[in-house]
């Protein structure tokens, strides 16, 4: 069964009706990782050590897989396999025919789960494609297949309010949003910081200006400031943002891809503003996923780059605060920002020259550019 949700799912599990082949992936990863555990748990009787073989998906041998799925559970209802980050693309045809074969022919007692967390099985499209979307039609037709995409900032800024709570911690709606800012949407990091957060606290309610204290920044975070303060020509803030960056050892290329990405969706707010749309209507023309990307570029969205790759056609984050930030600047001064950082790639990766000099130098340029100063020139696109 495809199109079934995390809820769905679960519900499903807690009532002891199970399928013998699951597939679960999403950008959600620790929902990923919750409903794996609960299948597991669920299926073997609590008694995961007595009915229960976890497999590389890197590694997966088919032939050990075959042997595998031939075994009977010892003091459990299931014998369950679980089967992680297995990559279809990577597979031999003949493996792969013979993996599709395995999972058609799975015994009443024999549960078999994937679970993809380490890579982005879309590939930055809409869709699955290939081999694995013939696994996951081969899977939603013996089971089930379940995405879990990223959540809205509300959702997410609930449930770590329901997290704490149930560890006797106060998080206030203002200081969960903040910490799924901060986070940028990334669920893992999230839960790390609010055991931090609830640990300090203790019996006080968690405040906004606590979270912005303790939680780190991410890269991507303080990019987005980074590219705020351009626009808001503040060089200095610019190049304090630009030396915490550095101190992150940030790599150049995602950098300048990050950032790339940064005024990109202060460019699309730009187009959206001017031709009379509105942050709702934004983010459903460019598929942006978290509120606060979307209004803060002051119509009030960003990136879960594949760790990095470009925020536009992945994970749409920063739409919110692109809406607020492009009124600051006019269209045609964002189109000379982002040719400079176009240019600041081919420099860094075509030429010999000292990174950080020419990091800096390009921000110096953008700063010009946004304030009206820089040397106007024809930019294509194309």
């Amino acid at each position: 069964m495809a199109g079934m949700t995390y809820k769905m799912v679960a519900a499903a599990i807690r009532q002891g009706t199970f399928s013998n082949v699951y597939y679960f992936y999403g950008a959600d990863v620790v929902q990923v990782q919750q409903l794996t555990q609960l299948l597991c748990q669920k299926a073997t009787g609590g008694n995961p050590e007595m009915a229960l073989t976890k497999l590389e998906g890197e590694t997966l041998d088919v032939q050990q897989l075959r042997e595998q799925v031939q075994r009977f559970p010892k003091l459990a209802p299931y014998y369950c396999i679980w089967i992680h980050d297995f990559q279809a693309e990577k597979c031999r045809e003949e493996a792969f025919r013979q993996l599709l074969d395995v999972l058609s022919e799975l015994g009443e007692q024999t549960i078999v789960v994937f679970d993809v967390t380490g890579f982005d099985l879309k590939n930055g499209r809409k869709t699955v494609s290939g081999k694995n979307k013939k696994l996951l039609d081969c899977i939603g037709k013996h089971g089930v297949v379940c995405e879990m995409p990223m959540r809205s900032t509300a959702v997410l800024a609930k449930d770590l309010s329901g997290t704490a709570a149930r560890r006797g911690c106060t998080l206030p709606r203002e200081s969960a949003e903040e910490l799924v800012r901060l986070c940028m949407g990334d669920t893992l990091k999230m839960q790390n910081e609010l055991e931090k957060l609830c640990a300090y606290a203790a019996t006080e309610p968690v405040s906004i200006e606590l979270v912005r204290t303790m939680v780190t920044p991410t890269p991507e975070t303080t990019t987005f400031a980074l590219a705020k303060a351009v626009v808001s020509l503040q060089t200095k803030t610019a190049m304090e943002e630009l030396d915490r960056l550095y101190a992150m050892r940030t790599s150049r290329t995602f950098l300048v891809h990050t950032l790339m990405a940064a005024f990109l969706d202060l460019y699309r707010a730009s187009a959206a503003f001017h031709s009379r749309r509105t942050p709702e209507q934004m983010k459903e023309d460019f598929g942006y996923t978290l509120d606060f990307v979307v209004s803060n570029a002051d119509y009030r969205r960003c990136l879960h780059l594949h760790r990095f790759c470009v925020l536009y056609h992945g994970d749409h984050r920063y739409c919110r605060n692109a809406f607020r930030d492009c009124r600051r600047i006019a269209p045609e001064r964002l189109r000379q920002c982002i040719a400079i950082l176009r240019d600041l790639e081919y420099q860094l990766n075509a030429t010999a020259c000292e990174e950080r000099i020419a990091v800096e130098t390009a921000i110096v340029k953008m700063l010009a550019a946004a304030a009206g100063t820089g040397r106007s020139r024809s930019y294509d696109f194309n």
